[in-house]
């Protein structure tokens, strides 16, 4: 065990749950994870409540205990007001890992912990996209864990150079295409420094319905999101977008660069980790594109569903990991940027 120390960004403590008020839910479409100690808890739970637990909890082929979903892929808990009932009888405390968690997300880095909102969550998104200060970590607490050994030194470059991505990016003098294109090239490299000789780029000229190709082929919560998505394969980029709503893409560069660029100390894959956000920003530009009049709520919900469907998936996040590692080099991204 060791003593880690844990950092948020600046809008971590912004966020409440809103429970009914809020236009999706976190609790359809999603395996519901329920972690032993949870389970305990509800094994000695009686009463109607009780026999419902007992009815639902199950295990996966994994062994993991697991809520069934009911019709239309809804937790049994979930009631017709979109409360959860385990919450509403039992208590807050009473949650378990997963469902208290959201949208929070951690990953630790030797004695540093990271914690951050999510952008598959709505009220998340909107705290992210409403956020006018500068993206800053600040110290929040401490625990002790257990954690992996890294590459310390290695450690410290990654955060040098994600601090170099960031100021880049809430840069004022720049376009958003020019700041991309930055930062792709300080990714590229930086991992021709880790690669040397074996390092490759492979450009194929693809294009925006290579990209959709990726998502036609991804796992979906809502079959209405991929068909809309499949749909704008064709759709060209407003000239005027990332100008219009340059702080929207800003903020989600961030957001991608701050969840993922560290996790590169695991497998020091930097540029596929930029490409993420990259790539987000060239999908969701299109979708700006194809909607009139696209006003700040509309904007949350474009943000908030294309990272529920594609990051909170291990399957998909695996395809679009190896998709953009072997067949989208740096060129073909700043083309469709």
């Amino acid at each position: 065990m060791i003593e880690i120390k844990i950092y948020v960004p600046s809008y971590f403590k912004k966020f409440r749950c809103i429970a009914g008020e809020c236009p999706d839910t976190c609790c359809i479409g999603w395996e519901v994870d329920i972690d032993p100690e949870t389970a305990d808890r509800y094994s000695v739970i009686d009463g109607m409540l009780g026999n419902k637990i007992k009815k639902h909890l199950t295990r996966d082929e994994t062994g993991c205990d697991i809520f069934t979903l009911c019709a239309s892929n809804r937790c049994p808990f979930l009631n017709s007001n979109n409360l959860c009932e385990i919450q509403l009888n039992v208590g807050e405390d009473a949650l378990s890992k997963t469902c208290t968690l959201f949208p929070r997300f951690f990953d630790d880095f030797g004695q540093i912990r990271e914690m951050g909102l999510g952008f598959g969550c709505p009220e998340a998104a909107r705290i992210i996209l409403e956020d006018n200060n500068a993206f800053t970590l600040n110290y929040y607490d401490k625990c002790s864990d257990t954690s992996e050994e890294i590459d310390e030194i290695f450690l410290t470059e990654l955060i040098e150079l994600r601090k170099a991505m960031f100021s880049i990016l809430e840069d004022g003098n720049y376009d958003f295409r020019e700041k991309v294109t930055e930062i792709l090239n300080l990714a590229k490299e930086f991992q021709m420094l880790i690669d040397g000789e074996l390092f490759e780029d492979n450009n194929q000229h693809r294009t925006f319905q290579d990209c959709i190709a990726i998502l036609e082929n991804m796992e979906f919560i809502n079959v209405e999101r991929k068909a809309f998505v499949i749909g704008i394969k064709t759709q060209e980029l407003t000239e005027d977008v990332f100008k219009l709503y340059r702080s929207d893409f800003e903020k989600l560069m961030i957001y991608y660069i701050f969840r993922y660029l560290l996790k590169a100390v695991y497998d020091y894959d930097v540029l596929t980790k930029v490409k993420y956000g990259i790539f987000a920003c060239i999908v969701i530009s299109r979708i700006y594109s194809v909607i009139e009049n696209i006003d700040f709520d509309t904007r949350v919900k474009v943000m908030y569903s294309y990272s529920k469907e594609v990051e909170y998936s291990d399957l998909n996040m695996e395809l679009l990991d190896e998709m953009l590692y072997e067949n989208f080099g740096t060129n073909d991204l700043m083309n469709l940027i």
